[in-house]
Order: C-alpha cells, then structure tokens, then sequence
C-alpha cells in the first residue's frame, strides 16, 4: 500500500483520484478503507493534487483554465509556473505571456540538473482588469523549442463564497442570467441538491455555466460587480437546498471527506482564493422558519456558533452578509424571533450585514422569479459597493433598521416614536389589494404590520389610529389610547394564508426612497420617560391574579387608574398620603392592562399590568 502511495504521488491529479476511487470501490478490510481514508487526505495536505505531469514535466504550480488569481492591494496577482524536469535534454524553460491573444510577457529560465531532475520556477504578475491572459510554457533542448502546455483565459480579480440553502443558487437560468467570461466558478454542483461529501476531483475553474453554474442571484451580483469595478470577480458557490444550519455548522477543518460548512473550505483552499476572500455570503433560514408548531427554536445561538467558526477558518473575509427572511406561510411563530436575532447581529457586530427579503418582487411563497432573484442581487451589490469598494452611496442602500422608540413627550404616551437609523428618509405605504389563487381580493393593513408581543403574534392594528412620517427617519404612531411596553414589525408568518385564500405576503411594507424595505423586528422596548423616582412605583407581582399590591418608594398623593387597551377604565380611585395600595382583581378578566399614576404634581407614571387566573 505504500509503494502504491508513492507511485500515485507522481501521477496526474485526475490519474490518482480515479484510482483511489477505484481501489476503495472494492472489497477491503475496515483497516484498508481507512487506510485509503488517509490517502485522500495526506495528497490534499501534500498539495499533490494539483501536481500535473506533461511529457518530461511535472507542474506543483500551473494555471488552470479560467483561473482567477486573487490580487492584492497592489491590483497585481502572482501567477507561479513552477515544477521539475525529468529530462536531461532540456536546457531551459520559458514562459510566453499572452494577454487577450497578444505577447505580453516572456521569461525563460535555464535549468541545470542534478541526478535525473531539474527544478524551475517563474513568476508573473497580472494586474486585475477586464482582461485575459494565456500562458504557453516551453521547454528548450539547445536552441529549439517544444509546447509542453497552454493555459487560457487566466485573470485576477476579487472573489467571494456564497453559501446557504435553495435560495443562494437555486432559478431557471434565462437569457438575463450572466454567464459570461467575467464571472468565475470553481467546481461542479454535486448531485442531491448540492448535498456532500463533496467529489474530491471537482477543483477545476469555470465560467458559471452548466454544472458549474452559481444561479441568478449570484450570478447578478457578480455581473454588477464586474461592470462596477470594471475587474473580474469569482463567486464559488455551496450552497444546498433546504439546508438547515446544522449542516452548515459541519466545518471543522476536516478535507478528508468535505461536506457541509467543510465543503466551502475545501473549495475556496483548492481555489487559492481562502487568504484574500472579501466577504461571505450566507442566505438561510427558511428550514428553521419553516418548523413544525412546538419545535425548539435554537436558530439564533447556532448562528452565532457559526458566524465564529467563519471567522476562524476564513479571516481574509471582512463581512458576512446575511438576508434577513421574508414572511412564511408556515405556522411557526419563532420566525419572527429568526428574523429578529439577523437583525440583532448587525445591530451588535459590524462584521455582519444583512437587508430585508420581504417585499422583494417574484415571491411565489418560498422562491422568487428571475426578477426577484435579479432584484435581490442589485440590493447586496449596492451593499457591498459601498462598505467594501467604499462607493459613494446613500445609506439608504441598506434596510432601514429601528433604533430607538420612545414616547412624543411624558404627557403623550399615546404618542410613540419610531426612530430608524439616520440617512433614511422613510416613506408610509398605502394599503395593499391583493388577489389570491381563486381571484378573490384581499386588502392587507398597514396598521396591522405592527405587534405587542414577544413573537409578533397578536397586532395592535385595532389600536392605532394614525401612521407618519417625522423628520424622514421617524415613524410617528398615533395610538387610540395610551401605549406602554414593547412594539414589533412584520408578523411571525402569514397569518391570512388559508382560511382567507391562498396568496404570497403583501406587506405592506416599510420602505425609505430607494424601495429598500425596513428589517422586521420583535418585542422592541419602549423607552421610559425620564419621570421623576417619586412617582414611579412596583406592582407586586405582575402578572397577577386576583391580588394587586402597588408600592411607592414614599408616601404618595394623586390618582391611580387601570385601562385595558381599549382604554375602558376598569378601576380608579385618589389616594392620599400612602405608600402602598392593595387592588382587588378577582372581577378583572385575563387580559394586558395599563396602571397609571399621576401625582397631585402632575407628574405621572404609567406601566402594564398583566392579568392571568
């Protein structure tokens, strides 16, 4: 088994791999597979792979077909044309640089032998520009030349991972869909939806066609890059539909036998793009937000787990942009808690970027048309432009995304602010008429986009009288009654679909004036007036039941009265010169409540109260 190793170590890439395959098709022993294992692994950590052997020449270093080089901060790649001779007869080595079919560059290099080999090594480098170079390497004996072998269409430029489930790489590839040679892929898509192991001899460069293909919305993202930064950009591409997180999280630095995270890593190393990556590009979600009613929702934590085994084994990457989800017709109310912790990692680390997917064109429920795949593609290029090409953009390229919430004034609590990030100029929607399967029309409310609770579960629609906009970034909501505690936006999923018809969720949605849509968001707290500590007081316990102790840090004088939402007043009364008060509740139904104190000072705190028996 050893003499066979070594005799492999010298063959052509393809040559090895399709005999281990061979040999580990058959009948072996546990401790012969495992043995064969250990092949596969050591020529990946060897680097023996890429050993190409063409008459008396052996390459460790050749450009491939289509290969893009990574360039460095100079704008300029190093392309190596490195290996042995094994010929004495050849005298020299030369290396005839062709850029877009015209001499560019020549070098040759003499080669003395020791024994029965000679080493050589030249170097080039290319600039990254919408150009193409050809390489033709030829070996002298004396004066005369042979071709030992060509290489086209080699440039430098960016590259980029994308990985994810059915969304990332998924749609009809039409005549819109760019295929051409300034968009580079690396490997095949693997059967099974893109599932591994992955095919350890997949390491060839490609234009992004056919099984090498990168879908419409990677696709357009490339195209506009290439066309903005007027250089050619690699997108590689492993994402598999329907994949969960779980598998995702499969990336340990184990190349033996790659598959899930491990399958990008082996890659973008086999790629020799893993030390000058630009970003990753991670769109999932849609397993989890798509879970049974009652399963554990564990999504969030397992992003993070994630998001930290990225930056280890890919530190070149300086972003990690993330799609929050659209809306699901699925009956799983921690969606909104998965959208919610997306947006929470770009609100709590830079490293993370994402934009709302709700509201794009072409939704049919789960996937999107071309146009929408196409329109989602512009977004995140607009994105990427800007924080890492550094254009001069709007910050309204990005999903306008919430800030604070806070009251009109102490007195106006039915009043709430809704401040989004600046550089927003925020536009209300209008209500959206929609039509299902059947033709039926169905209006969809702007009020009811808007929630109380922690799951965006339960709208507070019938309480809102009035939505505008204030100084461009603010949202101004105007409540029938005085509100306290917590807002949310966009609901868990679809809650009209079914019963009312079957249709994609209309929104309507949030926008700012560059029809970005705002990212949703849960159980947002609303900010506390700064009232003064006297007036502010406990309620002992909350929720309660059929008891209520409410307690003042001292002896207090004024008015206290409990509402429910509606603003019916189910109790008031004035103390005088207490610093507590028991409340009966055993006639107050379940439901959320309001208590609200006002000082013979005028000065008042309100906070909720939740009944439950």
């Amino acid at each position: 088994m050893v003499k066979l190793f070594f005799e492999l170590l010298n063959q052509n890439n393809l040559v090895i791999f399709c005999k281990l395959q061979i040999i580990k098709s058959k009948a072996l022993l546990p401790e012969m597979q495992k043995i064969i294992s250990l092949l596969f692994f050591s020529l990946f950590l060897l680097g023996k792979t890429s050993a190409q052997t063409f008459g008396s020449f052996t390459f460790n270093k050749l450009p491939q077909d289509f290969q893009l080089y990574p360039r460095e901060s100079t704008n300029l790649a190093d392309v190596m044309v490195e290996g042995v001779a094994k010929s004495a007869e050849f005298t020299a080595v030369s290396v005839r640089v062709l850029r877009n079919g015209s001499i560019n560059k020549y070098q040759k290099a003499p080669m003395t032998f020791s024994v029965s080999s000679a080493k050589f090594s030249i170097k080039f480098q290319i600039p990254a520009e919408l150009a193409e170079y050809d390489f033709e390497v030829y070996g002298f004996k004396g004066k005369d030349s042979s071709l030992v072998v060509k290489r086209k269409n080699v440039v430098a430029g960016d590259a980029f991972l994308v990985s994810g489930q059915s969304n990332a790489w998924i749609g009809p590839i039409d005549d819109l869909v760019y295929q051409g040679e300034w968009v580079r892929s690396f490997g095949l898509v693997q059967g099974n939806d893109n599932y591994g192991p992955y095919n350890l001899a997949d390491t060839l460069w490609s234009l992004p066609i056919g099984r090498a293909r990168i879908g419409p919305w990677a696709a357009e993202i490339g195209r506009l890059l290439y066309e903005s930064e007027k250089i050619p950009i690699s997108i590689i591409n492993s994402a598999a539909g329907g994949s969960d997180i779980d598998w995702h999280l499969l990336l340990d630095g184990n190349l033996s036998s790659p598959d899930g995270g491990n399958i990008m890593l082996y890659k973008a190393t086999k790629a020799g793009i893993l030390n000058h990556l630009k970003a990753i590009i991670y769109r999932q979600g849609e397993s989890e937000a798509s879970a049974s009613s009652g399963t554990q929702y564990q999504w969030g934590a397992k992003f993070e787990t994630l998001k930290q085994k990225y930056k280890k084994y890919f530190p070149a990457a300086r972003f990690l942009f993330t799609p929050q989800n659209n809306i699901y017709e699925f009956r799983y109310s921690p969606a909104a808690t998965l959208r919610e912790d997306i947006r929470k990692q770009q609100q709590n680390d830079p490293y993370v970027k994402t934009f709302a997917t709700a509201g794009l064109p072409g939704f049919d429920r789960l996937h999107y048309s071309n146009f929408g795949y196409r329109q989602a593609g512009l977004e995140l290029f607009r994105i990427i432009s800007k924080v890492i090409y550094k254009r001069n953009l709007t910050n309204e390229v990005f999903s306008p995304s919430i800030q604070r919430v806070y009251y009109l004034s102490p007195k106006e609590h039915n009043k709430l602010f809704l401040e989004f990030d600046e550089g927003q100029k925020l536009v209300v929607p209008k209500d959206t008429t929609v039509l299902d399967g059947n033709g039926n029309t169905h209006v969809s409310k702007f009020i009811n986009q808007f929630f109380w609770d922690p799951t965006n579960a339960v709208s507070l629609g019938n309480y809102i009288s009035k939505i505008e906009v204030v100084d461009f970034n603010k949202l101004l909501i105007t409540f029938k009654t005085d509100f306290e505690g917590f807002i949310g936006y966009m609901p868990d999923y679809h809650r009209d679909f079914g019963n009312n018809g079957e249709y994609p969720f209309a929104g309507p949605f949030i926008k700012n004036s560059l029809g970005m849509r705002a990212l949703g968001f849960s159980y947002f707290p609303v900010e506390k007036d700064q009232v003064d500590f006297l007036v502010q007081f406990n309620l002992i316990p909350n929720p309660a039941s059929d008891k209520l102790k409410v307690e003042w840090p001292t002896i207090s004088f004024g008015d206290i009265s409990i509402y429910d939402m509606a603003g019916h007043i189910y109790y008031s009364e004035n103390i005088f010169g207490v610093r507590y008060k028991w409340i009966d509740l055993s006639k107050f139904p379940n439901a959320n409540y309001f208590i609200s104190y006002t000082s013979r000072e005028g000065r008042t705190f309100t906070t909720r109260l939740v009944v439950i028996k």
